[in-house]
């Protein structure tokens, strides 16, 4: 590889990041094509590729989004794979709490603004008005590994669509109205994992400047020699 190339794609990774204001325009069809094919060369286990993709645009789009603002205010959450805040240590507590501040420090949402923050909820769930949402799904064994292949799908998905100048956002959120959203497509098999939702970012939305960093390399790796 060359010095060009590593250089253009280390700055791809650094770039990358998840952007929450999106501007209504479509991504043209012949990319979006592009793109799938190029997460497709993700690695996995015995190359088994075991993800299911369904990617949404256009009516069906909107028609997802009303029904899942609907079964959030219906109080109707329905998850295929469990979930639970105690799978969080302390650390990581710690790291999401961060975020959050900076994210509603951006929005303008103070602690006890709870109608802001009920109506920011409302807009992940209309993918924050993202043209486009892919519904990443697990084998239905919900199986460690083969569920970790799906999450190298997701991350080369990200970097295959920041390639080609569009913007993108994982939201585990998604998962919460999993019946919702099978209803819906009329979806059948796997286990939904997490949505991406992607378009165009709003260049002049103050929630896309914000940048919450990462950890220091060492507190998250050590090297045996």
């Amino acid at each position: 590889m060359t010095i060009e190339i590593a250089e253009a794609v280390g700055q791809l990774i650094r770039d990358r990041r998840a952007t929450r204001a999106f501007l209504p325009d479509p991504v043209p069809p012949e990319t979006i094509e592009t793109v799938f094919g190029l997460a497709g060369s993700a690695p996995s286990n015995a190359n088994a590729q075991p993800w299911q993709v369904e990617v949404v645009s256009g009516t069906a789009r909107d028609k997802l989004a009303d029904a899942l603002v609907a079964a959030h205010q219906a109080g109707r959450r329905t998850l295929d794979i469990p979930y639970d805040e105690s799978i969080y240590s302390p650390v990581h507590q710690r790291r999401r709490a961060a975020f959050g501040t900076a994210v509603y420090n951006a929005l303008g949402i103070g602690r006890g603004d709870e109608d802001l923050r009920t109506d920011y909820d409302l807009k992940s769930l209309s993918f924050y008005d993202a043209p486009h949402v892919a519904l990443l799904y697990a084998p239905e064994s919900a199986n460690p590994r083969l569920t970790a292949d799906v999450g190298m799908y997701a991350q080369t998905l990200l970097l295959a669509l920041a390639a080609h100048g569009v913007a993108s956002c994982p939201q585990g959120v998604l998962s919460f109205y999993s019946k919702t959203i099978r209803d819906t497509l009329g979806v059948t098999g796997g286990k939904l994992l997490l949505g991406i939702s992607f378009g165009y970012a709003d260049p002049d939305a103050p929630i896309n400047a914000v940048n919450v960093g990462r950890e220091p390399m060492l507190e998250t790796t050590r090297f045996h020699r």
